[in-house]
């Protein structure tokens, strides 16, 4: 009897969950660390010393739509509030 209960808990290490915690996570920390070092080693990657103004504007431009794009219900919303339910014919 005393043999039963022994060969059912002696169970293979890799079966148990928390060895995979005790083994597994250091190992990921590890890695982790290698691939950081290896970014590190690579060097630092070229600065853009002078932007190009075209590119600048085209950006600037793309955000300024996007902003008015998405303050467009807030717009209306308010708007429509504001006339007392009354919605405008030409959105």
């Amino acid at each position: 009897m005393m043999n039963d209960v022994a060969s059912e808990s002696m169970r293979p290490a890799w079966r148990e969950p928390y060895v995979w915690l005790v083994v597994g996570l250091p190992l990921a920390a590890v890695l982790a660390c290698l691939v950081t070092a290896v970014f590190i080693l690579r060097g630092p990657q070229a600065l853009v010393s002078q932007p190009n103004p075209e590119a600048v504007r085209a950006l600037a431009r793309e955000i300024a739509q996007s902003k008015a794009a998405a303050q467009q219900p807030a717009l209306v919303g308010r708007n429509h509030s504001a006339t007392g339910g009354v919605r405008d014919a030409n959105p």
